[in-house]
Order: structure tokens, then C-alpha cells, then sequence
């Protein structure tokens, strides 16, 4: 029994290695891309993507918007102004609390969220089309695993700030 759990700390050390060697070249990269295609091909900056990908998966309001990126309030409206401006984003109060002000997307907001999610996922299709089957399986067992370990309350890194 004891050797098990010899063979399975040296396995965890072996996964934490590969980890750090794996994870912050690819986060760079996608990063990269991702701030690359929102420059040029869709005039947005890269905050101003990630505050309109945010207001799509749900955070509807300058505070959850501050909280969730780590950014200021003043920072957050900043950017939430320049989107309204542009047409991608609109507000309104919120008729239960008539102080609140809710986030949303307008068509074209949602419109150039759509085309920027097609954008990079046709990029990561390019990378992943030259692993054969058996590897894309490895690859999405991988990845839901590590769902399992981050998107769980009780691991989630960010519970220690």
C-alpha cells in the first residue's frame, strides 16, 4: 500500500511538472491570438473583448464585471462606455432596483461575439486537426479532468486571494 502512494505522490509531482511546462505556453499563445484577432480583424481592443464575452456568459453589471476580472470599477465602465458607444453593448435599469444598471449585448454585440468565437475556433481547428483520434480523446479527457479539479468550489485557486 505504501509503495501506491509512493508511485501516485511521484505521478502528482511528474502532472504539477508538465503542468508548468504545458499550460503557460498555451495560455501566451491563445492569449496572443485571441488579443490578434480582436485588433485586426475586429477593431475591438483585447478589454474590450473580454468584457463583452463576460456580458455573454451572464455578468451583467459594472461590479460583476470588476469582480470577476480583477479590475477596477472606474477601469470596467471605462471600457463598458466605449462598447455602448460603439453600439455592442447597452444598458438599462433594472425595473426591481431602479439604482442598478443591467449589461447587455446589442445585435451587433452578440453578432461580433459569435463571428470572434468562429475566428478562433477555425485557428484552434487548425492546431487540432493534426492529432489523430485516439489523441483528441486523450485530449478532451485531459481537459475535463482538470474541469473537474478547477470549476470545483472547494480547489477553485481564486478562494485564496
Amino acid at each position: 500500500m505504501g509503495e501506491d502512494n509512493s508511485k501516485k505522490s511521484d505521478m502528482v509531482r511528474a502532472t504539477i511538472e508538465l503542468f508548468w511546462q504545458t499550460f503557460p505556453p498555451i495560455w501566451h499563445a491563445a492569449r496572443a491570438v485571441t488579443h490578434r484577432v480582436a485588433a485586426e480583424e475586429f477593431e475591438i481592443t483585447p478589454s474590450q473583448f473580454h468584457v463583452l464575452r463576460r456580458i455573454a456568459d451572464g455578468k451583467g453589471s459594472v461590479s460583476d464585471l470588476s469582480d470577476c476580472m480583477h479590475l477596477s470599477r472606474p477601469n470596467i465602465s471605462r471600457t463598458v462606455d466605449e462598447l455602448v458607444t460603439s453600439g455592442y453593448v447597452r444598458r438599462r435599469r433594472d425595473a426591481d432596483d431602479r439604482r442598478n444598471i443591467i449589461l447587455s449585448l446589442t445585435r451587433d454585440g452578440q453578432k461580433l461575439i459569435k463571428g470572434f468565437h468562429k475566428k478562433i475556433g477555425d485557428k484552434m481547428a487548425e492546431l487540432f486537426i493534426n492529432l489523430d483520434l485516439e489523441d483528441l480523446i486523450s485530449v478532451q479527457r485531459g481537459l475535463e479532468n482538470l474541469q473537474k479539479i478547477f470549476n470545483n468550489e472547494e480547489n477553485r485557486p481564486d478562494k485564496y486571494e
